[in-house]
């Protein structure tokens, strides 16, 4: 009898492909699986390097949250006008809170401390106001002085920083200070820096580096003209100002510290609105 063609050894044959298939399935099945672990293996190394990799990350995001919100205060106090410490400090209070808080639950201890520079301007004048402010320090008091819109007279304007007075007259031809202390050519704009003790280029016989606080004061401002300014520190409300004299905030030193179980970080930040020359 003839065997029909193709019969045994067909069936074999796509036995033997059927297992092949069988196999190869399992071993790309093995292969996606595997794949799988290695991605999920390598996120996990990531997420944890992220995290635990850069100890500094955390005192960074610290030091920066604190500066941006301080930075924000300052500008947005100077833009409602005539702002003072006692306007900020709350605030910066708060923030140094908040930043606290956030960062405990992260098991990270914070502490932010802050100097606060007032500053006091009155711009293009013909005849400063009046005032008295309170003050623990002084700098960058410097008053730009237009020599030919004050009266030629002997009724100077005075300047009084921790009981040291100063008075700046007109002669015929000359702004002069104290006397025959310090004098400059009458001219539009002399200035006239008093915490460095100088008139123009000339050095002036009075020093105020040793002010170690008390009371700043304009007196018979009426007889002066042109502008100034000054910054300084307290921890009190420094006094009133009747307009055109101004208050704003110069800038403010943050002193900023952050303890995490794998670092501990402090530094001084000085953050001041831009192009102040903090």
């Amino acid at each position: 009898m003839t065997r029909p063609r193709g019969g045994d050894d067909d069936v074999t044959d796509s036995g033997d492909r059927g297992q092949m298939i069988l196999l190869m399935g399992v071993v790309l099945a093995v292969m996606f699986v595997a794949l799988a672990l290695l991605v999920n293996a390598a996120i996990y190394t990531d997420n944890v390097a992220t995290r635990g990799g850069d100890p500094a990350g955390e005192a960074l995001e610290y030091q920066h949250g604190v500066v941006d919100s301080t930075e924000g205060l300052i500008e947005a106090e100077n833009d409602a006008g005539n702002a003072t410490a006692d306007d900020v400090r709350p605030a910066l209070e708060n923030i140094s809170r908040y930043h606290r808080q956030y960062h405990l639950r992260r098991g990270a201890a914070t502490e932010t401390e802050f100097d606060i520079y007032q500053g006091i301007n009155e711009t293009d004048q013909d005849g400063f106001k009046n005032w008295t402010a309170n003050a623990s320090d002084v700098r960058g008091f410097v008053i730009y002085i237009d020599g030919t819109r004050m009266a030629n007279s002997d009724s100077p304007f005075s300047i009084y920083v921790g009981g040291t007075k100063l008075n700046v007259n007109r002669t015929s031809d000359e702004i002069v200070v104290e006397g025959e202390s310090c004098s400059e050519s009458v001219s539009s704009s002399i200035e006239f820096n008093v915490t460095s003790g100088t008139l123009g280029s000339d050095s002036c016989d009075f020093d105020f580096q040793d002010f170690g606080g008390g009371e700043i004061e304009i007196e018979d401002g009426d007889n002066g003209a042109g502008s100034y300014e000054l910054i300084v520190t307290s921890d009190e409300n420094i006094g009133s100002f009747p307009s055109p004299v101004k208050t704003f905030i110069h800038s403010v030193d943050l002193h900023i510290r952050i303890d995490t179980p794998e670092l501990s970080y402090a530094r001084s930040v000085t953050v001041a609105p831009e192009g102040t020359d903090a």
